[in-house]
């Protein structure tokens, strides 16, 4: 079996969804080889196909909208109190 040989479509579409242990258990089935083989080869594929820059932070999106509540809070009471 070749090392760099191409993975199945099942594979590649669970690596792509970000399903690391789906894809695993796909090779496993697919090649009919060992779990240690097959993870090796999954993370290689991993690791050689990870975005250049390093990884992505994550927004904590829940803080986002309570600071937009409260920023259209205060345009809202400003408002009212300059309308009168």
């Amino acid at each position: 079996m070749s090392e760099s040989a191409e993975f199945e479509p099942e594979v590649l579409t669970a690596l792509n969804a970000g399903r690391k242990i789906d894809a695993i258990k796909a090779l496993r089935s697919t090649r009919g080889i060992g779990l240690n083989e097959a993870k090796a080869l999954v993370d290689r594929y991993v690791d050689e196909n990870a975005p250049q820059g390093g990884p992505v932070q994550k927004v904590d999106s829940n803080f986002s909208v309570a600071k937009l509540l409260f920023v259209g809070l205060i345009i809202y009471l400003v408002y009212m109190f300059f309308k009168s």
